[in-house]
């Protein structure tokens, strides 16, 4: 007897963890996000450069986001970054080491992260698709993408998973992830019909 009553406590335990356990983390779906009003929302956007020998460049990166109703935020050109981690700096915040010389901060240097300011769209859902694209000669390999929405007293919260490059991107295309399938994140290059 005591056999059917370990199957059973074993099956509850199994069926309680199947649904304690979040399969991926994903702010909730609400009616919007969290602090956000209707019209233009602040996002800032962090981008993980790899430390992989010439992982960095000069050249312009935009970005494209947004949720599963269609809602979407593009910046074809993220300009005024701010360093979230970069190893190069020195104490005086915003300036590179440069032969004794202070330089103004570039951003998408190798090993580091990078934080970039864009308005756009309020959001409806978590947002579960984002795209870079690369305009330029250099080859980038990005590490990891994220989006935070800002609220309206400056905290920002994440809004979207992370999204994982690793890879060199191609040159001259929206390359990314969707989240959005139920199958699962899948990369992805948009056709130039596909883009606004």
């Amino acid at each position: 007897m005591s056999g059917l009553g370990d199957q059973k406590v074993g099956a509850m335990v199994a069926f309680i963890l199947l649904f304690a356990i979040p399969i991926r983390a994903r702010p909730p779906l609400a009616t919007m996000l969290p602090g956000q009003q209707k019209g233009n929302c602040s996002y800032a956007v962090e981008i993980e450069t790899t430390c992989a020998p010439s992982a960095e460049t000069a050249d312009q990166v935009g970005v494209r986001f947004g949720d599963s109703l269609g809602n979407h935020v593009v910046a074809a050109h993220l300009k005024h970054p701010e360093p979230v981690f970069n190893p190069r700096l020195n104490p005086t915040f915003g300036h590179q080491k440069q032969g004794g010389t202070k330089v103004q901060y570039r951003a998408f240097d190798r090993c580091s992260i990078d934080k970039f300011e864009v308005e756009g769209p309020c959001m409806q859902r978590g947002i579960c698709y984002l795209y870079l694209k690369r305009v330029g000669t250099d080859d980038w390999r990005p590490g990891w993408a994220k989006v935070l929405s800002k609220h309206q007293n400056g905290v920002l919260v994440p809004a979207s998973d992370m999204f994982y490059f690793r890879t060199f991107l191609p040159s001259n295309v929206w390359f990314g992830f969707d989240y959005c399938d139920t199958n699962g994140p899948h990369p992805h290059v948009l056709a130039h019909d596909e883009v606004n």
